[in-house]
């Protein structure tokens, strides 16, 4: 028997327990956690930001969000075990275990991304299927970064970027980071980045963005056109989620027969929306959401990221440079301060050790 810290959250507070972890099931194997990072998701539920009963998704989660003991909801309150990125080694492995989904073999000792909670502990345990091994041209952390890293290389791959395209990309953000690295390596002619946070479009400037916009001080949809010249971006990608300011941003500042890719997950219905110019504009959506498919689509999609990633496509070093690390006792501490300067978050991703 082993015993761990977890972590579960309610709005406004975050909780650390220690729990005694199962015996492992036949297809089951036990993680030491190397590393963890905070999602922006996560933020979203701490500041009460949250999707309604009558908006669950029809096929439930993919992969569930923790153990639920007062509810069956995917998105109830109190959360956790919580924590979906991150990774560590195969410290255990039971009987039924072989080989991971998608094929290779299983080994104690091998480093693995994780695409299931709760890697907000020192150990945990988890089917064979909710895991892949690193491949061997990442380092450790790189590959710990698995599900957040992923989902955000596989959408700058199908983000619908051409040779030439205007895109204008809304939140900056880790994911929003590689979003728009990846609409420079696509050829796009013009890059705008959007964003409240001045050091995050600092950046964006530095990685190939030619305008950046404060979306605090100017309003973004009204400078991308006075940009485009009225004629609107070929690309808008959303990438902000919450409360679907950056859905309404994106619909604002598009083009006609343009490109909405939409990556971040938005709980908030969406006041005063309106969809005529989804029909009158022949618009294109895409869903940039890597894992929201079956679990076998969902780990092919991340291992296609995942070559790019080898390839050196992305510049993850500055992602490094500009992240913070924390200790998982701080994280309380931690959600505390990021949520209460929400505005003035520089870091591109807060790294969690156990």
């Amino acid at each position: 028997m082993l015993d761990t810290r977890v972590v579960y959250l309610e709005p406004g507070k975050l909780t650390v327990e220690t729990i005694t972890l199962p015996d492992l099931k036949p297809n089951e194997v036990l993680i030491k956690t190397h590393q963890a990072s905070v999602c922006g998701s996560e933020r979203y539920f701490y500041q009460g930001i949250n999707v309604r009963p009558e908006d669950e998704a029809k096929g439930g989660p993919e992969f569930e969000l923790g153990e639920h003991s007062k509810s069956d909801r995917a998105h109830a309150y109190p959360m956790g075990p919580l924590g979906h990125e991150g990774g560590g080694t195969i410290e255990a492995m039971g009987p039924g275990v072989e080989e991971y989904l998608g094929g290779g073999k299983v080994t104690v000792g091998d480093r693995v991304g994780s695409l299931i909670y709760p890697t907000y502990s020192d150990y945990w345990v988890c089917h064979i299927n909710h895991l892949q091994r690193i491949p061997d041209g990442v380092s450790f952390e790189v590959g710990c970064l698995y599900e957040p890293l992923g989902c955000a290389a596989w959408a700058a791959i199908h983000a619908g970027v051409k040779l030439g395209d205007i895109v204008a990309v809304n939140g900056v953000g880790f994911a929003g980071n590689i979003l728009l690295q990846g609409a420079v390596k696509s050829g796009a002619s013009k890059v705008i980045a959007i964003d409240v946070v001045p050091a995050k479009l600092e950046l964006a400037r530095r990685l190939g963005a030619e305008h950046i916009i404060d979306a605090r001080k100017v309003d973004p949809v009204e400078a991308v056109n006075e940009i485009t010249r009225g004629e609107g971006v070929d690309v808008a990608i959303e990438a902000i989620g919450g409360t679907g300011i950056g859905i309404k941003q994106a619909l604002g500042m598009v083009r006609h027969n343009g490109i909405i890719s939409l990556y971040g997950d938005n709980y908030a219905p969406v006041d005063s929306f309106c969809f005529h110019r989804f029909h009158e504009d022949g618009l294109e959506i895409r869903n940039l959401n890597a894992v929201h498919y079956t679990k076998l689509r969902s780990v092919e999609n991340m291992r296609e990221a995942y070559r790019a990633v080898e390839r050196g496509v992305f510049d993850i070093d500055i992602i490094f440079q500009n992240s913070v690390t924390h200790r998982l006792g701080q994280l309380p501490d931690v959600f505390a301060k990021e949520n209460a300067t929400v505005e003035e978050q520089a870091s591109l991703k807060t790294i969690i050790v156990p």
